[in-house]
């Protein structure tokens, strides 16, 4: 299965905890802090200025977390973004997982996939 640039997203949403891991003098990052927050979040810019797989030439995506399992550090999370030719509202439903860097002490990868089948990555 084909990966967007985009469908990264969530690793952008890490750097909205940033400032706040920051100010603890801490190094990492703990991913699952972003991924497991309530609040949906509204991404007002991205990193690539055309992706077929969020929106084309979209600016905004909202990303919504639908569940979580604190144990294993998995959720699932719908993503929304209009769609910039039809301005129709398009959405997917990934599904979330954790992993960890080298050297790392917590979990500061993001990874997607299919909502739909758990055994699958994007």
């Amino acid at each position: 299965m084909k990966m967007f640039p985009t469908q990264l997203v969530f690793a952008s949403l890490v750097a909205a905890i940033a400032s706040d891991v920051s100010k603890s003098n801490s190094r990492d990052i703990d991913a699952w802090k972003t991924v497991s927050q309530i609040e949906t979040f509204y991404l007002m810019y991205r990193s690539y200025e055309y992706d077929a797989g969020t929106g084309g030439t979209g600016k905004c995506v909202s990303v919504r977390l639908c569940d979580k399992n604190d144990t294993t550090r998995t959720a699932t999370s719908r993503l929304m973004y209009r769609d910039a030719e039809t301005t129709q509202l398009i959405g997917f439903t990934a599904r979330v997982t954790m992993a960890r860097s080298w050297n790392s002490t917590v979990d500061d990868i993001i990874r997607l996939g299919n909502a739909d089948d758990c055994t699958a990555t994007r």
